[in-house]
């Protein structure tokens, strides 16, 4: 007897027998708020806290030794140079704003007799999260761990093709992490909070929208019962997939991206062969990872029980932070 379980079907494979039509006009629009942004010059923080430091021991030194030696202007040229240098990297981190938004969608491919998953993943240019000190912590973590900085997210599309006519497929219905009632920064999210969709609910222009900060999603009919997510955060902006933007992953390209580190799981959630998709669950057992090593990290850099919220809480510990992840080994 053989075992029920999905097959990954090579892109070009499944383009040559179905045409890539199929992916495109089925991979979901996403409704994304123009005002969800991040600082992109973290970099300049890091060293705005170390050149403060250095102004504070400077100033401490001079200071001390100021009965057996003092040179006025010496201290004031000194002073002024690393004040104004502070002051230049502060601004640019503070003008380092840039938008978030989607760019591209990548895709995968499983089959199980005439059931087949197209696992849609648009891929974002950031995340940021809403405590700012572990948002910058975060940052760290993308830059020397994962090495890149963008978010890759999930949508699952389930569809039947007709073996006997190719040209005959029905849309079963989309599965997705589900953050709907929560506000765009909201901290208290549940990463597994997945939901099973007839593919009925995406009718009528009822995108998929963006949920918060770590990319969830909702429908746009949710988002219009929010008004205050709706508003706050508007304008919202519609990204449509086409020829050029929509790319097949390959395992190739997963290892670059460092995937095993990610908290995704690239196998479809649904087991048709188990009954109804709508009445099933998923659990991922990885989806706090990159949280997970954010707080290991921040305990042992800064101690147990330290709670960060602000920029101020880091102080002099970034560079440890830049430090700890680079050395971090998996």
């Amino acid at each position: 007897m053989s075992i029920a379980e999905w097959k990954k079907v090579e892109f070009q494979q499944f383009a040559q027998e179905f045409g890539t039509d199929l992916i495109i006009k089925n991979a979901p629009p996403l409704l994304y708020p123009k005002k969800d942004i991040e600082h992109e010059a973290y970099n300049s923080l890091i060293a705005f806290f170390l050149v403060a430091a250095s102004l504070c021991i400077y100033t401490s030194i001079s200071l001390f030794l100021m009965e057996f030696y003092f040179n006025v202007i010496s201290f004031i040229i000194i002073i002024l140079v690393l004040a104004s240098l502070d002051l230049i990297l502060l601004f640019n981190y503070i003008k380092s704003k840039v938008y978030i938004k989607p760019i591209e969608c990548w895709i995968e491919i499983y089959n199980y007799s005439d059931v087949y998953c197209l696992s849609y993943y648009p891929v974002f240019t950031g995340k940021s999260l809403p405590n700012k000190a572990k948002d910058i912590i975060y940052k760290l973590y993308r830059q020397e761990v994962l090495k890149t900085k963008i978010d890759i997210t999930q949508i699952e599309l389930y569809l039947k093709i007709s073996k006997n006519n190719f040209n005959n497929h029905e849309n079963l219905g989309f599965f997705f992490p589900y953050g709907k009632g929560k506000h765009f920064r909201d901290e208290n999210i549940n990463r597994n909070s997945w939901q099973y969709f007839p593919f009925e609910q995406s009718l009528n222009e009822n995108f998929i929208a963006i949920a918060n900060w770590d990319h969830q999603f909702e429908w746009r009919l949710d988002l219009n019962s929010d008004f205050d997510k709706l508003n706050e955060y508007s304008p919202w902006i519609i990204k449509k997939w086409n020829v050029e933007n929509i790319k097949p992953l390959t395992e190739d390209y997963k290892k670059k991206l460092r995937w095993n580190l990610r908290c995704l799981d690239s196998a479809p959630k649904l087991k048709p062969w188990k009954g109804d998709l709508v009445d099933q669950t998923y659990e991922n057992e990885d989806a706090y990872k990159d949280l997970e090593i954010i707080e290991d990290a921040i305990e042992k850099i800064m101690g147990k029980g330290v709670e960060l919220n602000n920029l101020k809480d880091l102080e002099q510990e970034l560079l440890k932070f830049k430090i700890y992840f680079r050395d971090l080994q998996f």
